[in-house]
């Protein structure tokens, strides 16, 4: 059994039933797919949100520790070049018990909530009853979208609405960071 596997048995599989049993009652109560979908989308987005929170907490801390640092760091890369700015960087973290692998602590946090969304996908991608399904302006929910095409190429319009509607919200949830915390 590969590490795959078994993460699949042990995580994805339980998220997996737990999602279906809450777009089961969903539907039921609402009697709309679509609008059961976005229910579902809901409570994914609250249940990672304490994996949120902790990240939140965790890149804060970062951005304390390095703000701590910042006017030194920047002294030693000004004053030394070459070998001896590593030395005196890497003992300048060392007085401050600090390693610069520390600032991927805060993804780790990030990176918990795949089996969630791994999980989330492999249910609706894989349900029998949205085919033919219509909800709002998509014509089959068991289906790509393919609003228009470009050429023979079929454009699926809500992958793209959602990357923008990701990439608005990372703009406005970092608006004052630094560009470092921009781009984690």
């Amino acid at each position: 059994m590969t590490v795959f596997e078994i993460l699949g048995t042990l995580l994805i599989g339980p998220l997996k039933l737990l999602f279906e049993i809450i777009f089961t009652i969903a539907n039921k109560i609402i009697g709309n797919e679509g609008i059961s979908i976005i229910f579902l989308s809901l409570a994914v987005n609250f249940l990672v949100l304490p994996l949120y929170k902790r990240a939140d907490e965790l890149q804060a801390e970062e951005r304390d520790i390095q703000a701590r640092m910042a006017s030194r760091i920047k002294q030693i890369k000004h004053t030394f070049k070459g070998d001896e700015r590593f030395f005196m960087l890497q003992e300048y973290y060392r007085i401050n018990h600090y390693k610069p692998i520390y600032a991927l602590k805060s993804s780790f946090s990030l990176l918990l909530q795949i089996p969630f969304f791994i999980a989330a996908y492999n249910l609706l991608s894989n349900m029998k009853s949205f085919q033919g399904m219509p909800f709002g302006f998509i014509a089959d929910l068991g289906k790509e979208d393919a609003m228009f095409m470009i050429g023979n190429f079929p454009v699926n319009v809500l992958p793209i609405l959602m990357t923008l509607i990701n990439i608005i919200s990372g703009i406005i949830y970092t608006k004052g960071h630094p560009l470092k915390a921009k781009i984690q």
